[in-house]
């Protein structure tokens, strides 16, 4: 098989996908299961600051 530098390309950006999921769901069912106090208020947090993000961009 032909290695290209598209696959690895492909390859570094679903390995950075795939750990961004692992550790979205290790904290969100963390504060599912154990409603910590931090683990709320980081899921606070990082929701204000994509709803901030997304809001300048479209404004």
């Amino acid at each position: 098989m032909k290695e290209t530098r598209f696959g690895a390309v492909m390859a570094n950006v679903l390995s950075v996908g795939a750990r961004g999921l692992g550790l979205f769901l290790w904290y969100f069912l963390r504060l599912i299961y154990r409603g910590e106090p931090k683990v709320i208020a980081g899921f606070v947090g990082v929701g204000l600051a994509i709803a901030v993000l997304i809001w300048l961009i479209v404004r």
